[in-house]
């Protein structure tokens, strides 16, 4: 009887152990599922405003006007480089067109809203020749650079498209610029 009694014993303490190793690794599978959820969540709130602006910006060009901006103003800082996205879909016959981009009068404002009559801010390129064909679209740069000694302020661009016959593709798009 006694051997019987030891034999459950074991047995009994065996089946214990098992049970505790398996809740082991149970609880461990548990701790992973939540630790890979829980970083996920914070791999969200690491996307900075800017970038979530980029993608809604790439979303607002998927529509149906015919020229578009991604983004249309920059916080760029002196000695600073950035590029602006401009994306042409071409509704009409296969055809050439003209990107010319320019400063209005006066060029921007400064931060007390006085007129910033010159500047010597670097843009690239200034004017520009692409072939679209027709039901295609044409994804662009436009790069701006602000010198060491620009003034704080909002810079204005002006973007026309000019179709092959010379004429407006669609009206003036406006890029700013601002300076901290």
């Amino acid at each position: 009887m006694d051997r019987m009694l030891s034999k459950r014993a074991i047995e009994l303490s065996l089946n214990f152990i098992v049970i505790l190793i398996i809740s082991i690794i149970i609880f461990g599978f548990g701790v992973r599922f939540i630790q890979k959820l829980s970083s996920q969540a914070t791999e969200l709130q690491d996307i900075t405003i800017s970038e979530l602006d980029e993608r809604i910006g790439d979303l607002v060009c998927a529509g149906s006007e015919r020229v578009c901006l991604g983004i249309d103003r920059k916080a760029i800082r002196r000695t600073k480089f950035d590029v602006f996205g401009l994306k042409i879909i071409n509704i009409l016959e296969s055809q050439g067109f003209d990107i010319i981009v320019s400063r209005p009068t006066p060029s921007g404002y400064t931060k007390t809203k006085q007129p910033i009559q010159t500047d010597n801010l670097l843009w690239n390129p200034r004017s520009r020749s692409v072939y679209i064909e027709k039901n295609e679209e044409k994804n662009l740069g436009i790069g701006v650079q602000v010198p060491p000694n620009a003034v704080s302020g909002t810079y204005i661009f002006n973007i026309m498209i000019q179709g092959a016959d010379g004429r407006a593709y669609s009206a003036t798009q406006k890029l700013y610029v601002d300076v901290p």
